[in-house]
């Protein structure tokens, strides 16, 4: 009887341990949704990207997606698309299977979108230096706050170009 017992103890605290990794799991794809969302995507395709970080299967279909996160095939296929596009995802098939399956593209280049990205540096710092030439007070505090702006753009604009040639040197090197 005491074997039998801490056999279903044992087995209970497993299922426990399985129960919170899904739960984390769920969480940290979540967390992704939230994450992208702020950063100007959709939370679908930040959940998209969460669920592929952290899936087991290097091949991920539509269907799974749809069933996994629990939304329309409409959110999926919309996002999914979006994600394609971007490079961020790629799609796969396998001989004899039908349907089109999806992973994390292992060659995506991070610095060569962080430098799509950086044109609107410049469209930043034109921007409220326009504006700060439509300002007959060019001491008052809403100038002020306009020339820092402009100066912080034109800062990051001269500036990061350096960090990602940096960025591209260590990845050469490392032989990635």
């Amino acid at each position: 009887m005491k074997r039998t017992k801490k056999l279903y103890i044992c087995k209970h605290n497993l299922s426990q341990a399985i129960m919170q990794h899904i739960s984390s799991r769920q969480e940290y794809i979540e967390e992704c949704g939230l994450i992208m969302e702020q950063s100007g995507l959709t939370r679908m395709v930040g959940r998209i990207i969460g669920y592929l970080a952290v899936s087991d299967k290097e091949l991920v279909s539509f269907d799974e997606f749809t069933e996994v996160l629990q939304a329309s095939k409409s959110s999926i296929s919309t996002s999914v698309k979006m994600l394609t596009t971007m490079n961020l995802i790629k799609p796969a098939t396998i001989p004899g299977d039908r349907k089109t399956y999806y992973r994390l593209a292992p060659d995506y280049c991070w610095s060569q979108i962080m430098r799509l990205k950086t044109g609107v540096l410049s469209t930043m710092y034109a921007m409220f230096m326009k504006g700060l030439d439509f300002r007959i007070r060019k001491a008052d505090k809403t100038s002020q706050w306009l020339v820092e702006a402009a100066e912080f753009y034109k800062f990051m604009e001269q500036e990061i170009p350096a960090l990602l040639d940096k960025w591209e040197e260590r990845k050469t090197k490392s032989g990635e």
